[in-house]
């Protein structure tokens, strides 16, 4: 009896007749294209991954699941947070399908490890569970994109809406937390420098959780924040109220027209966290100039930032790759993500001299004081 091959695996009708590399060239081509396939449903897949955190964060499924690390069935997980079982169970095998939780048949669900940190703890250090939303209102712009491809034109940060606005700042509130606990420590002249006390100016402070984590780890600090943004402006005065820290912490709106006089030569570190790549890049080095007015001699300025890729050759850098992302989510912003050479020019060009650098996960953190050997650029202080 003859067995014929089934159509779907035939290779065409020429490789009975082909050499053995021209088979293996059909071979690949067709491996190399569901490889290639299989990599876009993986950032499809992605999308979806992104729907099911913000979800699971925003039911308090994570955190649950947190509070009970030898697992829970999805049932019992859907009537601990009376929610419906089908879509719970649903929700639980998927997010087990993309890892972030394992599943035991004798105990049901848990977190996979390190999640409960991630995903599952709000107050921890590296909480990033609100991050999706960011993205998912974020996501909203691309329907510009066609358009604005089109025009050249711009959609920027400041002319999003409040939810927006908010979400941004509760999802970046744990980057404060994170350099406190991971890159402080790797920073030990400024770490003691703010345990002695000192003021701190944060310059694009949002709704103000660097000024918040900043008092409330050293207590004999007092901070400033200043933003362009009045609606980040006023969330940061109700998080400083909340907190009771009134009396040394601060927020205000500071135009790029308006620098205070009081904001001169005043303060010990200046900070600014993923604000310099969201700056017009005809600002920025008016703006890093500033920062260096602000210092006090011995003072220092911190940038916390994205850093983009020096050459193409870099742009599959495992720790940069974010940094490609984020230029590409805020392009129609007019945000420019620098490189690190375009960091240190800007820094330099201002009378900076780099103190010290560190990363952290996909973040750029670099250090610099007033450099004495140089001359000050025009309006600068010593």
């Amino acid at each position: 009896m003859t067995t014929s091959t089934p159509t779907s695996l035939r290779l065409p009708e020429f490789a009975g007749r082909a050499s053995a590399w021209e088979v293996e060239a059909v071979t690949s081509a067709a491996t190399y294209r569901a490889a290639q396939m299989g990599k876009v449903f993986g950032y499809l897949k992605g999308l979806h991954a992104t729907h099911l955190i913000d979800i699971g964060v925003k039911l308090g499924l994570f955190q649950h699941l947190a509070n009970s690390p030898a697992g829970l069935p999805a049932q019992a997980l859907a009537a601990a947070l009376a929610l419906d079982p089908k879509y719970v169970r649903f929700w639980c095998e998927t997010a087990c399908a993309l890892e972030l939780l394992d599943y035991d048949p004798a105990a049901g669900f848990r977190l996979a490890p390190g999640m409960d940190e991630i995903l599952g703890d709000p107050d921890g250090t590296y909480f990033v569970g609100l991050f999706p939303n960011v993205h998912l209102l974020l996501a909203r712009d691309y329907e510009r994109y066609p358009e604005l491809f089109r025009t050249g034109g711009v959609f920027p940060y400041q002319e999003h809406d409040a939810p927006f606005f908010c979400s941004v700042a509760c999802g970046t509130s744990t980057l404060p937390r994170m350099f406190m606990d991971a890159v402080l420590p790797k920073l030990p002249a400024l770490q003691a420098r703010l345990e002695k006390g000192g003021t701190v100016l944060d310059v694009g402070c949002g709704g103000g959780h660097a000024l918040v984590a900043f008092a409330e780890r050293f207590p004999n600090v007092a901070c400033v924040g200043i933003d362009v943004e009045p609606t980040s402006v006023r969330a940061a005065q109700e998080l400083i109220q909340a907190r009771g820290l009134a009396h040394r912490v601060e927020a205000r709106v500071v135009t790029g027209a308006d620098w205070p006089t009081d904001l001169v030569q005043a303060f010990d570190l200046v900070t600014s966290f993923l604000v310099l790549h969201e700056i017009h890049p005809d600002l920025k080095s008016t703006v890093i100039g500033r920062c260096a007015r602000a210092i006090r001699p011995g003072g220092q300025v911190l940038i916390f930032d994205e850093c983009y890729p020096s050459s193409p050759s870099k742009l599959r850098d495992s720790a940069q790759i974010f940094a490609v992302m984020a230029q590409w989510y805020e392009l129609t912003w007019g945000n420019v993500v620098n490189t690190r050479e375009e960091i240190h020019a800007l820094l330099s060009t201002q009378g900076l001299r780099i103190v010290d650098e560190t990363s952290l996960s996909r973040f750029y953190i670099v250090t610099a004081e007033q450099d004495s050997t140089l001359v000050a650029p025009p309006g600068v202080a010593r």
